[in-house]
């Protein structure tokens, strides 16, 4: 009965983020700046979430992904590193391995950084904040850390098929990163190496022209290659990402041994 209580809890937490997303769109739609406003306002409402869950569970921020310590800076520099060498990789693979060049854009302008930057460190902070803290270590006491990582891939591929993505795209692009993100928070025993990660990877990928080619670069497909580009940015995205996973795996020593 406390175990079937415990995942209830779990399931109206998520729930929960999900009202607050939708309610933080819908009260900031009217904004100059409507997309990062909903994003600094769901990421502070779910804090305040994640803080209820956790005192009415009688445990901690720390015991939730959410401790800070002398490292925690140093880690989500780490995180951010990494999360930008992993797209050079991908770049790289995909104009060696296919017709694909990435050209300065003519009609980019500095200032959209003070938009994009924010943008994209709270889009990594709000998927964090329900992903990767009060639902990973819930599941982790539950069931351990394999399966809450696989519970929690999950959900999360569900949520990006829901927005719109693709099977594919949500599968292989959402699943991967959730792997690489959840491994990263396991591993460390908090979120700060993986918004470092989640916020470069969104950050560096924006820059090179993968989102749209609205940023400095523009990714240009030759005509004719674009079923050969996509096949090879597929696999420079699956090799990123499993470099990042080995990065992780190598690089930083587990809180506790039996995480990983």
């Amino acid at each position: 009965m406390k175990s079937i209580f415990s995942y209830l809890k779990i399931i109206i937490f998520y729930l929960l983020t999900l009202i607050i997303f939708i309610g933080s769109s819908a009260i900031t739609k009217q904004s100059p700046l409507p997309d990062l406003l909903t994003m600094i306002v769901a990421s502070i409402l779910t804090f305040i979430l994640i803080y209820g869950f956790v005192r009415i569970d009688k445990s901690s921020l720390s015991q939730n992904g959410l401790g800070y310590d002398k490292k925690s800076m140093i880690r989500f520099a780490s995180g951010f590193g990494i999360g930008v060498g992993m797209v050079l990789v991908m770049s790289s693979i995909v104009t060696i391995f296919s017709q694909v060049s990435f050209v300065q854009s003519q009609t980019f302008q500095s200032h959209t950084f003070a938009v994009y930057i924010p943008l994209f460190l709270f889009i990594a902070l709000r998927e964090e904040l329900v992903f990767r803290t009060y639902m990973l270590w819930k599941l982790k006491a539950n069931t351990g850390a394999m399966l809450a990582l696989v519970i929690v891939t999950v959900i999360f591929i569900i949520e990006h098929l829901v927005g719109g993505y693709s099977l594919v795209d949500a599968l292989l692009g959402s699943g991967l990163g959730a792997v690489l993100f959840c491994f990263a928070t396991l591993r460390t025993g908090n979120i700060a190496l993986s918004i470092g990660l989640h916020f470069a990877w969104n950050l560096t990928h924006w820059l090179f022209g993968f989102k749209g080619n609205t940023g400095f670069f523009i990714e240009t497909v030759h005509k004719g290659s674009e079923q050969q580009a996509e096949i090879v940015a597929f696999m420079a995205y699956s090799i990123a990402m499993l470099l990042g996973i080995a990065i992780v795996y190598l690089f930083f020593k587990p809180k506790n041994k039996k995480l990983t």
